[in-house]
């Protein structure tokens, strides 16, 4: 090997993780570039009416509800009506912008809780490469990356004891998406076990929303407008136990979207109540523990929101994406996650292939199976740190003895 060669390659395995990510992100923005053409459903029967409808007023159409997601994406969709671009375009490259910020604080949070560059740069890759980040922004044109952007940048700070700035940012979460909900049990189980926080950061929670919003409040809207809106996303309109998700509940009803015998009515209660009481029962029992790392709060958030994902009832297959983001970061802090990440990647490329590539699913019946063990896995790894830290204040209490 020539000197010129030796120095090429010294230089090319210096800087192995860099030229990794460089790499990476080159190549996912290809990918993502390919998938640009692709008009969902959602697309074409929402976000493109809710566009053409706002493009003549701007940000003067702020002031009153077009569509039924929340004001703060109103407001985005104002804003990209002055863009000299394509709005299909528009909608994919913001929520591509915000793959790559939420990939960049997976990576952070990986690097806070292992300290490894290595593990980080990986967490990253595996995030912009995800095909369910791939699909959900590039072809779907789905803003679910913005949201849990925002919710992960909470755990991160959060985790850093910067409780004000997690809340912000929580805040951020919620006012672009209802589902930011799903977080709420863990930030309640911190505040009661870690007493480093105060109802009042709770609040801070709604100050992103009002600043979000302030363009529909200088238009007119109503105060009570801002949260309106949440509560007539709560309301469903042809209500089934499970959208294109394979929930608990599916062992027990159908989810064909012609068949209307999922008994919502008589089921949503059930599901509701297993729900808080499952979430009750794992902050009870984890909420006695003095000493928690924070690699077991990781898997606690991820238990906590896979619970309210696996069990509430008219659950969505996009409403998993947070939880698909929080379990690859885990598996790169705990590795023993890592068959439920791969069961994961499984029931989310079928479901975004059904959805969006006319692929034919596997049978609802197997894929909420699969699903049941992915949870079964999280709550097993989840339980066992959990348990662990009990055996370590069992054992320092003996030794003080």
């Amino acid at each position: 090997m020539t000197q010129a060669e030796k120095r090429f390659w010294d230089f090319i395995l210096r800087h192995r993780w860099k030229l990794f990510v460089a790499v990476s992100t080159l190549l996912s923005m290809y990918a993502r570039f390919g998938l640009r053409t692709i008009v969902s459903g959602d697309m074409q029967n929402c976000l493109l009416p809710w566009y053409e409808g706002m493009r003549w007023e701007g940000l003067g159409a702020l002031s009153q509800q077009v569509g039924n997601y929340n004001i703060p994406y109103q407001t985005v969709i104002a804003l990209m009506t002055y863009l000299p671009i394509l709005p299909i375009y528009a909608y994919k490259g913001l929520s591509i912008l915000f793959d790559y910020l939420m990939a960049i604080a997976v990576a952070v949070g990986v690097r806070d809780l292992t300290g490894s560059k290595a593990r980080a740069a990986a967490a990253y890759v595996a995030t912009v490469m995800l095909p369910a980040v791939l699909m959900n922004s590039a072809a779907w044109g789905q803003c679910d990356s913005i949201f849990t952007c925002f919710m992960v940048v909470a755990f991160v700070l959060l985790m850093r004891e910067k409780s004000v700035a997690a809340f912000l940012a929580y805040g951020c979460s919620f006012a672009f998406k209802l589902q930011a909900l799903f977080f709420l049990p863990f930030l309640l189980f911190y505040y009661v076990w870690s007493r480093k926080i105060s109802l009042w950061h709770f609040l801070l929670a709604l100050v992103p929303i009002v600043v979000f919003s302030l363009g529909a409040l200088l238009q007119g809207r109503p105060l009570s407008a801002l949260f309106s809106v949440y509560r007539d996303q709560v309301v469903v309109e042809d209500p089934r136990i499970a959208w294109n998700y394979p929930s608990f509940w599916l062992l027990l009803v159908k989810n064909i979207p012609s068949d209307g015998s999922d008994r919502y009515q008589e089921l949503h209660v059930l599901c509701l109540a297993v729900t808080v009481m499952l979430l009750g029962g794992i902050m009870l029992w984890a909420i006695q523990r003095k000493k928690l790392e924070r690699e077991t709060l990781l898997l606690m958030a991820i238990w906590m929101l896979y619970s309210c994902v696996f069990f509430l009832p008219a659950m969505h297959d996009r409403y998993a994406y947070p939880v698909v983001i929080f379990t690859l970061m885990a598996c790169f802090v705990a590795p023993k996650l890592l068959p439920v990440a791969l069961g994961q990647l499984v029931l989310e490329t079928e479901m975004y292939g059904s959805g969006l590539l006319f692929k034919v699913p596997l049978p609802w019946e197997g894929m909420t199976l699969i699903n049941l063990a992915c949870y079964l896995g999280v709550a097993y790894v989840a339980a066992r740190a959990i348990g662990g830290a009990e055996m370590r204040m069992t054992a320092g209490k003996a030794e003080r003895g």
